[in-house]
């Protein structure tokens, strides 16, 4: 899903492979199955907890087949036009409608009336997700995108550029690669891409940030410890990395003369990636500590955001402090990025 592009449509199709979507359409289900009593059953004679439970034995089927159904053909409507994904979404869900009312309430007086909200509901459920990703995409996520991750902080480049003017007579060969690193990393967060990423292309663009580090820090001061196991075409948002390690870098090695070690954990599990960055908190005192805490707070606010506009409720990110180690864990679904691209493009 390209950031700044927006259809001019009333729906979207949602992934219904999301724990978020399942989640309000079952929600929202429920809420229909104890509203309907009151619309169109308001005349009958028996209870308001029987009519919910006469519209419950065929609309709780209908909304777990349906989601079955929209689950497993997930990848095939989305490749279709949107127009066509509508259609799709729409009859598939009348057809469950269809059956399970025909199976559990053969002589169902409201049938037609039922047919009308079940249609209703599909599409105000299309136009919400429409709304949602209007709410996190175009104009005020392209702003914030650009102003939160396209950037590099000014101390970092002004030390950087400094460290390579230094090397420059005694040792060439390392300001030469702290230009050219520098130079890549102006080149990923300056140039005009979508929001996903490949998780290969994160690595490399992380490692060319360390590399500066290490040079203008010093090996001495600064380690870092990789552990990768997970498939490097996976699909990641773009600059998932680097802003976190450079958090990572200005917050628990720089303020301390120590050595310091940055672990960086990417493993896969089941149909999960897991991510972990651990830094050390520098042993001064409280108010470092404080500091660090808020300092990182920007960077995973924007990434937050990002994984729930790509992922949804699928992805999570967490930050805590483990002794005298911040750690930061994110785990989001894994997709293949050539899927995932040709799902949403």
């Amino acid at each position: 899903m390209n950031i700044i592009r927006q259809e001019l449509s009333f729906f979207a199709v949602p992934d219904f492979r999301n724990l978020g979507v399942a989640l309000r359409v079952f929600g929202s289900a429920l809420i229909l199955m104890l509203i309907l009593p009151l619309i169109f059953h308001s005349n009958d004679e028996s209870s308001y907890a029987t009519r919910v439970f006469d519209i419950a034995v065929w609309l709780v089927p209908a909304a777990f087949l349906s989601m079955i159904v929209l689950f497993l053909l997930n990848q095939f409507i989305h490749k279709k036009p949107l127009w066509l994904q509508v259609l799709l979404v729409w009859l598939m869900t009348v057809m469950a409608f269809l059956l399970c009312e025909y199976l559990f309430n053969k002589k169902d007086p409201y049938f037609f009336a039922h047919f009308i909200a079940i249609s209703i509901y599909v599409f105000a459920l299309m136009h919400y997700q429409l709304l949602i990703q209007r709410a996190f995409s175009p104009a005020l996520a392209e702003a914030q995108l650009a102003a939160l991750t396209n950037r590099i902080r000014p101390h970092f480049l002004f030390n950087s550029l400094n460290a390579a003017i230094s090397l420059v007579r005694t040792r060439p060969d390392d300001a030469e690669a702290v230009l050219e690193n520098l130079a890549d990393l102006f080149r990923a967060q300056l140039k005009k891409t979508n929001q996903e990423s490949i998780l290969s292309k994160e690595i490399e663009l992380a490692k060319s940030y360390l590399d500066i580090e290490t040079i203008r820090i010093g090996s001495e001061r600064l380690h870092v410890q990789w552990q990768i196991e997970a498939p490097h075409n996976a699909c990641v948002p773009h600059l998932l990395l680097q802003p976190l390690l450079e958090n990572a870098v200005y917050h628990g090695i720089e303020p301390s003369y120590e050595q310091g070690t940055i672990h960086v954990g990417i493993i896969k599990k089941g149909s999960w990636i897991y991510i972990r960055i651990e830094n050390p908190i520098p042993k001064k005192n409280e108010e470092v500590a404080e500091t660090h805490r808020k300092g990182n707070q920007i960077a995973l606010k924007n990434l937050s955001d990002r994984l729930f506009l790509m992922f949804d409720r699928d992805a999570t990110l967490t930050s805590t402090i483990v002794g005298a180690t911040y750690r930061i864990d994110i785990r989001l679904p894994y997709y293949p990025y050539s899927v995932r691209a040709l799902e949403h493009h």
